[in-house]
């Protein structure tokens, strides 16, 4: 009889205690936006008569409970506290690194989509009569291999690399695996980009292998040091020390006039209001955009065209020293011609991290 009791008793806490949550969950206040999880929140869901007969609306439903769920910052955290505590390695395809490193997951990528890929960029090049300087920055899941916990397991990226660079024999293709696995602090710790010093890593290799020139000198400003980048968004280790972001300045500055999206113009590659959001890497030039136009009063006549994910950006303040004119692409986003940007002082571009260009479809829209 006791039993009984005691069992009614805890059942009674137990949905107490969900009932409690439920109703303040839908009580609370809501927001639109996770600056932890750097996402917007789903919507309250429109109570129609086809969202109820289709389902609909118990999908929607779900998802906004779910999103705006009380605590909810501290319910995922926990999740991936326990799991850390329990033995997990990762969370979310984010390994819990070494002194506090988030380092994202490279295990596997579709064939097909590489292929594809590479033959894009292989035709555009043949098809316009140009070289294409290929830059696939290797990421720190191979590169950093000490700073992974024991038990990771990841492509072997410098492989891959061969692999891609044979098939690319045509192409000026850069290698800077070995000097990113030799060097220190090239990676963020909270974010899946490489920082300033492993942009200039790959600057040097362009001057010595693009330019054939000596690299111009540099020097660091510190301007936040509260970044938290995408991996401390998906992992949710919550708890991990924020990033340092560093402005780059060069021995000798040039005025230089941005045009985002053939609208939008500024006179600076840095966006200092994204330094008051979350994804403060968007600092360097404003983040994603279809099309960026960049004109340096530098007086050197030439063009950069640069098909390009986000990790070309923090390369972008380094090859305004080089080029008078840059234009980056973004494929995810650009679905126009880009042959009629090149003419005979172009230079051609391709950087993407090596594991976005195995798996992002985009490439093949180059034409």
């Amino acid at each position: 009889m006791k039993e009984k009791t005691l069992q009614k008793i805890c059942i009674a806490v137990f949905s107490a205690y969900i009932g409690v949550l439920s109703c303040a969950s839908v009580l609370s206040e809501k927001k639109t936006f996770s600056e932890n999880e750097n996402r917007s929140l789903a919507p309250a869901p429109k109570l129609t008569m086809s969202a109820l007969v289709n389902g609909e609306y118990d999908e929607q439903f779900e998802t906004w409970f779910s999103d705006h769920f009380i605590f909810r910052d501290f319910w995922i955290e926990s999740k991936a506290a326990s799991r850390k505590a329990a033995g997990s390695i990762e969370n979310n395809d984010v390994y819990f690194g070494k002194q506090g490193k988030l380092i994202r997951r490279f295990a596997s990528y579709p064939q097909k989509t590489l292929s594809q890929n590479i033959n894009a960029v292989n035709k555009f090049a043949q098809d316009n009569d140009i070289k294409a300087n290929v830059l696939l920055v290797p990421t720190a899941a191979d590169m950093d291999k000490d700073s992974r916990p024991g038990g990771a397991w990841d492509i072997d990226q410098t492989a891959l690399l061969d692999e891609i660079g044979q098939q690319m024999a045509l192409q000026n293709f850069i290698r800077i695996d070995e000097e990113l696995s030799q060097a220190d602090d090239v990676y963020f710790r909270t974010d899946h980009h490489w920082n300033h010093n492993g942009a200039l890593i790959g600057y040097r290799a362009i001057a010595e292998n693009v330019l054939h020139k000596e690299p111009e000198t540099f020097t660091f400003e510190q301007v936040s040091d509260s970044f938290k980048g995408t991996m401390y968004s998906r992992s949710g280790a919550f708890w991990t020390e924020a990033d340092d972001l560093y402005r780059i300045v060069p021995s000798e500055e040039y005025d230089v006039r941005v045009v985002y999206d053939q609208s939008e113009e500024t006179d600076s590659i840095y966006s200092e209001k994204r330094l008051s959001e979350k994804d403060q890497y968007t600092y360097y030039v404003d983040g994603n955009h279809a099309y960026t136009e960049i004109s340096a009063d530098n007086g050197k006549g030439n063009t950069a065209l640069i098909i390009k994910d986000s990790y070309s950006h923090i390369l972008v303040p380094f090859l305004v020293q080089e080029y008078e004119h840059i234009i980056l692409i973004d494929l995810r986003y650009w679905h126009a011609p880009v042959s009629g940007l090149i003419d005979e002082n172009t230079d051609l571009y391709v950087i993407y991290s090596l594991d976005n260009f195995a798996q992002d479809p985009s490439p093949v829209l180059l034409r």
